[in-house]
């Protein structure tokens, strides 16, 4: 009974002792005031009270709460068991051990120490809490929790009052749509937004990206990555200065030095790249380049489809390469209605192997087959350039096809099939042509002149229905004259040496007209020469086949194969003017002599 009415008594006494109620104000001394507690015990050390059972204290706005304490010179707390802090009406505090101290403010929380603000909760075995700064620190380990959202490290610093974190060493943060590490961040809890602050690797289901700066802001679901930024989805691989990211959209931003590769073949560069994850879609702009497994792909802004490999590219003369194969124009795009690309203005095309170039306005290509037909270009004319026997050989025409095959040639070549139409106009040094088409392939290198064809050798001109032009070692090697087949031949452009038959082959020696073998209703006029070169007459002959030879564009003499029927007239016995076999015409007025001539409006058929 006397125990419980001293036990009763005491805390009166010691009122004044342990600053209970107002007594002691904080400007002349911080102190730890008694609130409450079922018992208190004086210890006989100095200063030092024991406080047992529902105790609870404060200090000005902090209100402190545990099962048992000793406070030393009203300064000093040490709390255990069921500890909580409570500064103002946001921040709580939990721990089974307090050590604190009134004057510095500083409470070191042990064991199961739990810091909450709003729904923000810290979790740690020792926290550091700075009740002037808000400042709570941790060093062997904690972690947060924000939502759904949780960051761990093994050391934190949490400012309470700006809600910011600051985390370092071993940094996880897990979300349901991500998972992070990283050697130090600062996540701001009032703007859910994660700083990184140094190596920062991102993963979720379907990427993982790396950093070494930037943000990431969780309620937007959107970032900005920097320092050595890299995204990994499955084999596509991206790497720029800045990515930046956007949720919502599926929408990757890759800024300064872009680059976006995709298993061994596709990949593209450009200062800027868009990347639409849901289409599978790229966007380039400066110096952009995409590479597939077919071809390469270049100008100042490109928009690519993966999926289909399919594209539009301007600024910059965009350039397409698929070796040996290379494409330059003012804007490319791929025409979904055909199924093609599409280039369009001032259009280069190149077999740098064929040493062939093609220049139009317009051209559709396809480079998985090959496939190239171009028009357009000057006066509306496409423009086809190459070398043959050492010289360049120009080639005009409304449309331009090129095709390669499937085949091979002997040495092992791509096959390559040319078409041209119409008004095909050839020029070379040594060699012109006109016709309505042309056809070349490389399996035999014969080029075929088809309707109205005229074709000029230094003072001959050969015509035929069809004209077959055959190539040896990128030269002449002889002409084939298929139907109504004419050989006319002048070395002064006033008398004319003539040759027809059904078929006639001409043989060519370094580009001169050598021999040629008529076959089938055989006719020849020719004018006979002394050594000299004066005329002493003209021969006009029939027979089914011949053969003539002929030296600096005149005939040098004539092999018959059969009984000939002809004979030689003086050269005043004859009417020279109406000395012309059936089909005869000279053409010389459609001859390309100059580059010009390759666009300029032609004179009609004689």
């Amino acid at each position: 009974m006397l125990h419980r009415l001293l036990f009763l008594f005491l805390p009166l006494c010691v009122l004044p002792v342990v600053g209970w109620s107002q007594q002691a104000p904080p400007s002349e001394k911080q102190v730890v005031s008694i609130d409450h507690a079922n018992e208190l015990r004086m210890l006989q050390r100095g200063g030092v009270q024991r406080l047992i059972g529902e105790v609870e204290l404060s200090q000005d706005s902090i209100f402190m709460y545990c099962d048992s304490a000793e406070l030393v010179s009203e300064v000093q707390l040490y709390a255990y068991d069921n500890v909580t802090i409570q500064q103002g009406d946001s921040i709580a505090a939990f721990a089974e051990y307090l050590d604190y101290n009134a004057e510095t403010l500083l409470a070191k929380l042990r064991d199961q120490v739990v810091l909450k603000r709003g729904r923000t909760e810290l979790f740690t075995e020792r926290l550091d809490y700075d009740l002037a700064t808000k400042l709570a620190t941790y060093h062997t380990g904690g972690r947060v929790t924000n939502g759904s959202t949780e960051l761990s490290s093994t050391h934190g610093y949490y400012y309470a009052d700006t809600r910011n974190v600051y985390f370092r060493d071993s940094v996880v943060v897990v979300d349901d749509r991500f998972e992070m590490r990283a050697d130090t961040l600062r996540y701001d809890l009032a703007n859910e937004r994660v700083y990184f602050l140094g190596p920062t690797v991102i993963r979720s289901d379907t990427h993982r990206i790396y950093c070494e700066s930037g943000y990431y802001d969780v309620a937007l679901d959107e970032a900005v990555f920097r320092t050595n930024a890299q995204y990994r989805s499955g084999e596509r691989l991206a790497a720029a200065d800045s990515i930046q990211y956007f949720g919502k959209r599926e929408l990757y931003v890759l800024q300064g030095d872009a680059y976006v590769a995709e298993g061994d073949f596709q990949r593209a560069t450009a200062d800027r790249i868009n990347y639409f994850r849901a289409e599978d879609r790229y966007q380039l702009a400066g110096r952009a380049t995409v590479v597939d497994s077919v071809q390469t792909v270049s100008g100042d802004s490109i928009d690519y489809y993966a999926v289909t490999a399919s594209y539009a590219v301007s600024g910059g003369r965009p350039r397409v390469s698929n070796p040996p194969m290379i494409l330059v124009a003012d804007r490319m795009y791929s025409d979904e209605e055909t199924g093609l690309s599409r280039a369009t203005g001032n259009v280069v095309w190149e077999d740098t192997t064929a040493k062939v170039k093609i220049e139009a306005a317009r051209a559709d290509y396809d480079q998985n087959s090959g496939y190239l037909k171009a028009s357009g270009g000057r006066d509306g004319r496409a423009l086809l350039t190459t070398l043959l026997d050492r010289d360049t050989m120009f080639m005009a025409a409304d449309t331009l096809l090129s095709v390669r095959s499937d085949e091979v040639d002997t040495n092992g070549d791509t096959v390559r099939y040319l078409s041209a139409y119409p008004d095909v106009r050839i020029l070379k040094n040594d060699l012109q042509a006109v016709a309505d088409s042309l056809g070349f392939n490389t399996v035999d290198s014969v080029l075929t002149l088809y309707r109205d064809p005229v074709l000029w050798q230094d003072t001959s001109q050969l015509t035929a229905d069809t004209i077959d032009l055959y190539l040896r070692n990128s030269a002449p090697d002889r002409v084939h004259l298929r139907r109504n087949a004419l050989v006319v031949t002048s070395p002064d452009l006033i008398f004319f040496n003539q040759v027809k038959g059904k078929d006639i082959v001409a043989h060519f020696d370094s580009s001169q007209l050598r021999r040629t073998e008529v076959k089938g209703n055989a006719e020849a006029i020719y004018y006979a020469q002394d050594d000299g070169g004066a005329y002493i007459g003209v021969n006009k002959t029939a027979c089914s086949t011949m053969i003539l030879y002929f030296a600096a564009g005149a005939v040098e003499r004539i092999k018959f194969l059969s009984a000939p029927a002809g004979r030689l007239d003086p050269m005043d016995a004859v009417d020279h003017d109406g000395l012309r076999l059936d089909g005869f015409r000279w053409e010389e007025a459609r001859r390309p002599r100059r580059f010009a001539d390759l666009f300029s409006r032609l004179p009609e058929l004689q």
